[in-house]
């Protein structure tokens, strides 16, 4: 079993990689990070890559485990970030289609950070039927055999598809899920699932 951390709106690549070893442990014992994708996601805009972020709450600064960290609830955040993922993708083939369920993952009041990834990451398994099994950890897990944290800023992923508003530029493979959502809808299962034929080309 892989140790993963928990994503918010995570990666092509990082769902690519959940669904390639089926069953993975999410770590929230450890010391909450800096610049994480526990809490940002990136999306791509006319002006290329946007970053959206969750503020957080965290009671006890830098010791503050990530189980423990709380959603900001105080700036306006999710509207901003629809704005944005509106602006990006309203021109996409899929996005009239999901964007009701995309609003209300972005603006469900979820207390605790990780609640809010995890109903993200159930909204995508139950869509597409991503055949992903997970657990959280219940200590900290630090550097062990079994256990291995992923990095998720990659050079490539498997199996490309064609990006809204950049499909003569370089492809991406470090944006969110949301572009494939939107961009491909229901065909992105196979491109998400057919990962061992890409990796023997």
């Amino acid at each position: 079993m892989t140790l993963f951390p928990i994503a918010y709106f995570g990666s092509v690549r990082y769902f690519q990689d959940l669904i390639s070893l089926q069953s993975v442990c999410f770590e929230t014992n450890d010391h909450f990070p800096k610049q994480t994708y526990r809490n940002r996601t990136v999306i791509l805009c006319s002006q290329g890559r946007q970053l959206l972020t969750v503020p957080l709450i965290k009671e006890n600064g830098s010791k503050t485990l990530t189980k423990d960290i709380q959603i900001s609830y105080s700036e306006n955040w999710q509207l901003i970030q629809w704005r944005a993922i509106q602006t990006a993708y309203a021109s996409a083939p899929y996005f009239e289609h999901y964007a009701s369920d995309i609003h209300e993952l972005i603006f469900s009041k979820t207390k605790f950070l990780i609640d809010k990834n995890e109903e993200i990451l159930n909204f995508f398994i139950d869509t597409w039927q991503l055949p992903v099994d997970y657990s959280y950890t219940t200590e900290y897990k630090h550097e062990t055999s079994e256990f291995l944290i992923r990095n998720f800023e990659v050079e490539k992923m498997y199996n490309q598809y064609t990006q809204v508003l950049y499909a003569e530029a370089q492809f991406d493979p470090a944006i969110s899920i949301l572009d494939i959502l939107f961009c491909e809808g229901p065909m992105a299962r196979n491109i998400l699932c057919s990962i061992e034929s890409a990796k023997k080309n």
